[in-house]
């Protein structure tokens, strides 16, 4: 079952997979069959203020870029992030959606 916090490869219709960052919930992905997510961050460093960007052992996901995707796209999950980046997490998604 694909969960808020889990860290999966998936498809983004682009040349290469990538990594995602699961941000929504379970009962979410039960009722829309997609999923929320945070893309890895590719390319250049940039400096983007915080919240937009959170690292995960070493990985940056990028907020700013949050897409829905279709849950067969999660090809799948390689990690879990751990409690702490996940409370990061959840406040970025709340710094975000609440103003």
């Amino acid at each position: 079952m694909i969960d808020f916090g889990d860290i999966h490869l998936a498809d983004l219709n682009e040349e290469r997979r990538r990594l995602v960052l699961v941000v929504s919930t379970s009962r979410f992905h039960q009722l829309s069959g997609r999923a929320l997510v945070a893309p890895q961050a590719m390319g250049p460093k940039r400096e983007v203020p915080p919240p937009w960007r959170i690292q995960v052992d070493g990985i940056e996901f990028a907020f700013d870029t949050m897409r829905t995707v279709w849950l067969d796209r999660l090809l799948e999950r390689v990690d879990r992030t751990p409690a702490s980046a996940t409370r990061a997490v959840r406040r970025a998604v709340r710094s975000i959606t609440e103003g």
